[in-house]
């Protein structure tokens, strides 16, 4: 190959790929070798420019600091060594008259194996259940209209939606406007055209993110590792964590199980279970607890909870979390033995506590009403007994 065209390729990597995709009547710039190199050295320049924006410019985590060095830093450094390895990598690959492509930086990387095109026969109803799954909180509501269905596309993509939904959530919390905004807008023209490409083309992006747990998963885990820790401490009997895992997924199954029967068997709710979920208001859902919608009361009473925390931590902001629990509950709204991860025990336990000291009180009432009931009668008797012996005498 000629040199010229080497030293050109070579050159794109050092912030010259922009201006070599410009067309140019020099055989030696437009030669198809230089245009490859030239757009993935453009692909990794862009890249270090967001990697700044992000962790520089806008960064959410400034003035967060680990022993004295700030993670903005530190992220923005290892990032754009990285990606400098990549344009070293990239220049290498042009000295010897290879290729070098974005696709094969997502194969070196393995994000092929997390993200893949493929052709379908959606119908018209498929399309807008994939598109509505991620778009953030609507998509909340999928997850449990289609638990039993268990989607694998659906799933992922609800699992994306909610990774994207917190981290634009904390950095709004953390009062970085500019860069959850951008955030924001990156993912809504990322969702504008894969519409685009469903609707037009029947193409679906499957993301593989089995690996990554959803809040049940996440709870079931850290629960399991608890007991493999007190396994190993304190209990005679060592079990794997795979066992133990199994053994609480089991469990939990057990539980929906007994639970569905058990709430079934309850009376019917006096108050429409929508109020369950309305921060406050909710309180008066307690006159129904022993009703079939006890699950979805107490989950609700724990958003109230949480939002008191709020106010005491003087945090009004962390208040949009609070949507991810009523919208995920609106998806889950059928279901009555539904539970919201780790918050049902917390609520379940302040509740019994509440009843253990109402009951307490009831009885204590009830205790000191039937001692004034004896003493009442033992003081007329005594009273009769005083004039009947002076009716003697």
């Amino acid at each position: 190959m000629n040199k010229k065209i080497i030293n050109n390729a070579i050159s794109a990597y050092f912030w010259l790929g922009g201006l070599l995709l410009i067309p140019s009547k020099k055989e030696n710039i437009n030669h198809p070798f230089v245009k490859k190199h030239a757009k993935t050295a453009l692909f990794i320049h862009l890249l270090m420019f967001v990697n700044y924006l992000i962790f520089i410019t806008f960064s959410f985590l400034w003035g967060i600091s680990v022993f004295n060095f700030y993670l903005n830093h530190v992220s923005a450094a290892v990032l754009f060594l990285w990606l400098f390895w990549w344009l070293l990598y990239g220049a290498y690959k042009a000295s010897i008259g290879d290729d070098f492509s974005i696709k094969e930086m997502s194969d070196m990387t393995k994000t092929s194996s997390i993200i893949q095109i493929k052709s379908s026969s959606l119908n018209e109803q498929g399309i807008l259940t994939i598109i509505l799954s991620l778009i953030p909180f609507i998509g909340f509501v999928l997850k449990g209209k289609f638990y039993n269905y268990k989607s694998p596309i659906i799933e992922n993509n609800i699992k994306i939606n909610t990774l994207i939904s917190i981290i634009i959530s904390l950095v709004f919390v953390w009062w970085y406007e500019n860069i959850w905004f951008l955030f924001l807008l990156l993912y809504l023209i990322f969702i504008w055209f894969y519409s685009l490409l469903l609707i037009g083309k029947q193409n679906i992006i499957s993301f593989h993110l089995t690996k990554v747990p959803t809040f049940e998963e996440g709870s079931l885990l850290i629960f399991a590792f608890i007991q493999y820790i007190k396994n190993y401490f304190w209990n005679g009997v060592f079990l794997s964590m795979k066992d133990i895992i199994q053994n609480k997924k089991n469990n939990q199954n057990t539980i929906n199980e007994q639970d569905k029967t058990f709430l079934e068997s309850l009376k019917d709710e006096k108050i429409n279970k929508a109020i369950a979920y309305i921060p406050y208001v909710n309180i008066l859902s307690l006159i129904d607890i022993n009703s079939k919608n006890r699950n979805h009361i107490i989950n609700g009473l724990s958003i109230t909870l949480l939002s008191i925390l709020f106010f005491i931590l003087w945090r009004v902001e962390y208040h949009i979390f609070l949507l991810f629990l009523i919208f995920f509950w609106i998806g889950y709204g059928k279901k009555r033995e539904y539970r919201f991860p780790f918050l049902f025990s917390l609520s379940y336990w302040l509740i019994w506590i509440f009843e253990k000291i109402f009951s307490g009180s009831k009885k204590a009432i009830q205790l000191q009403k039937e001692t004034k009931e004896v003493s009442f009668e033992i003081e007329t008797w005594e009273n009769r007994s005083d004039k009947e012996i002076n009716s003697e005498k």
